[in-house]
């Protein structure tokens, strides 16, 4: 079965049985993969940070990083 198949499948499930299955994923996650994600993100923003420090000229405003998501939305 496709992903896109077996997501069309769960998405005409009930909410309370999206919930339930949700619920149930959830709880098969091991304990410590918060952790591991977390590390990686935090390993990502001090990468990301030195970059920023060593050339400026790559910080986004606010502004120009909303615009960004803007023009890119629909490409993922």
């Amino acid at each position: 079965m496709s992903t896109a198949t077996l997501t069309d499948t769960l998405l005409s499930l009930t909410v309370a049985e999206r919930v339930a299955l949700a619920d149930r994923l959830y709880a098969s996650v091991p304990e410590d993969w918060q952790q591991t994600v977390d590390r990686a993100w935090m390993e990502e923003a001090t990468q990301r940070s030195e970059e920023m420090d060593a050339d400026p000229s790559l910080e986004l405003s606010h502004e120009d990083f909303l615009a960004g998501l803007k023009i890119n939305r629909g490409r993922a």
